[in-house]
């Protein structure tokens, strides 16, 4: 099955400014890859798809939602997460959410941080729209893990009591 949606999306050879279709996987993977990002379809444990691709030295997915099967999502998400540390708080978050706009972070139950931007792939997008919006997220991502370090260096600092 992601043999065919690669296939369907590689024939997708879109002129310059044409309307890409991101409801379909595949061409969510062919549309990272003309930005010149890494991407490879996979499929989760729950049988729904998902892109797995990094950006600045790190890992990062891309999650569908509102599927039928595995084709015509009508959202998609690129997400990152970081195993728990201490600075990881609802008040760490919500001081990066205060300044942010696109690109937001959670802690979830496990003290887990994830970050994580939405898009609608309702309409479609041209691949000049898409590579600026995965170029937003990889800057973003970057200044998150410049924020996290920031953190870590100011609790490093900190007097034990």
């Amino acid at each position: 099955m992601i043999g065919a949606l690669m296939g369907a999306a590689a024939a997708l050879a879109a002129p310059e400014g044409s309307v890409l279709d991101l409801r379909q996987p595949g061409n969510v993977v062919t549309a990272l890859q003309a930005a010149g990002y890494k991407a490879e379809l996979k499929i989760n444990k729950a049988g729904e798809p998902y892109i797995l691709s990094a950006t600045n030295g790190e890992s990062f997915t891309v999650e569908f939602y509102g599927c039928e099967g595995l084709k015509s999502c009508n959202s998609f998400q690129f997400a990152s997460w970081y195993k728990k540390e201490p600075i990881f708080t609802a008040a760490v978050a919500n001081e990066w959410n205060a300044t942010k706009r696109f690109l937001k972070v959670a802690v979830d139950k496990d003290g887990d941080m994830r970050e994580f931007l939405d898009v609608s792939a309702v309409g479609g997008m041209t691949q000049a729209s898409f590579t600026d919006l995965v170029g937003w997220y990889t800057e973003m991502d970057g200044s998150f893990g410049n924020f996290l370090k920031e953190k870590r260096n100011a609790a490093k600092a900190k007097p034990a009591k």
